[in-house]
């Protein structure tokens, strides 16, 4: 998963899209305001502020067409005034009837959505790195720990814990001493079907 730092916005005037910028959590966020309704699908952000009043309704039933499709979404998605929602949909978009009421509750929103993001990305690397592990096992019997730390730029006891972790969820990985590195038992993998 690729990090962002971007909240994207629609259909908000200048000073709504101020309040907005005002409040996000790091310096590193940045608002951009799209006059493309698709581009805020099809770009990658941790939070997403929709004013219903500007949007076609052939753009919000793409957009609940899409959320539907891909199920839950890392970004939190924010709509401004009356739309219909479908119910599949009803938990996992918040809804403020006026912006003054967003406005009220905008400063909490979005730390939840960067604060959401953030862990979607620690999950995503924590899985991308244990099978990275495996990985570098299977192909490369005797690996070391220093080896695989190097090539994964983490510390060495990450690397333990990571094998460590892979063994409790049914992997067969053993240290082999005269090879001087880990291996898999048999060359076989659960993961990959061996």
């Amino acid at each position: 998963m690729i990090h962002t730092d971007n909240v994207f916005s629609y259909g908000f005037t200048q000073f709504e899209e101020g309040c907005i910028r005002k409040l996000l959590p790091t310096k590193k966020s940045y608002l951009t305001s799209t006059e493309c309704f698709t581009d805020i699908i099809a770009c990658n952000s941790y939070a997403i502020f929709i004013n219903t009043m500007m949007v076609s309704a052939d753009d919000l039933e793409m957009l609940w067409e899409f959320y539907l499709e891909v199920g839950p979404a890392s970004e939190t998605v924010v709509l401004v005034g009356h739309a219909e929602i479908p119910k599949q949909l009803k938990g996992r978009i918040k809804v403020f009837s006026s912006f003054d009421k967003l406005q009220s509750e905008l400063k909490y929103v979005l730390l939840s959505a960067y604060r959401n993001s953030r862990k979607n990305e620690t999950f995503s690397a924590t899985l991308a790195n244990a099978i990275m592990i495996l990985s570098q096992i299977r192909l490369y019997p005797g690996t070391t720990t220093e080896q695989l730390a190097k090539r994964l730029e983490i510390s060495k006891r990450s690397v333990q814990r990571y094998i460590e972790t892979l063994r409790v969820a049914g992997e067969w990985i053993e240290y082999d001493r005269t090879l001087r590195g880990w291996k898999l038992t048999e060359g076989k993998s659960v993961l990959w079907g061996d």
